[in-house]
């Protein structure tokens, strides 16, 4: 499940995923909300409205992934992200009721220093 979860939060980084509606609506939680690295709440339409924006993949490479499970049905999982000269802390939580779907998701942006390691 670790590496399952990985690679749909790198899904969300590219294109050819971003771009697709469907699989945006299948994947996004109809209850799920976002704190922006903005500072700003989005929810599931806002996300998804945005995303479908974007006209190339998001120059976003994952560090120091780390994965738990909280319960059978919940994963919370935490990385870092480097945007131009910029790192974030992001995390997600997703669950997992016949499909694993992104409920909540949090970029903060992070000032420690840390040793990045890519994912």
């Amino acid at each position: 499940m670790k590496e399952k979860i990985l690679t749909l939060e790198k899904n969300l980084y590219k294109l050819e995923y971003i771009s697709n509606k469907e699989w945006l609506e299948k994947i996004i939680d109809n209850n799920f909300s976002e704190c922006g690295k903005s500072g700003y709440l989005f929810y599931k339409k806002d996300t998804i409205e945005s995303l479908l924006e974007c006209t190339e993949d998001r120059p976003i490479k994952i560090y120091n992934y780390e994965y738990k499970k909280i319960d059978e049905k919940t994963y919370l999982v935490h990385y870092i992200t480097k945007s131009q000269d910029k790192i974030y802390y992001r995390t997600s939580i997703w669950i997992n009721n016949l499909e694993l779907k992104l409920l909540y998701h949090q970029a903060t942006e992070f000032h420690e220093k840390i040793d990045l390691i890519e994912y």
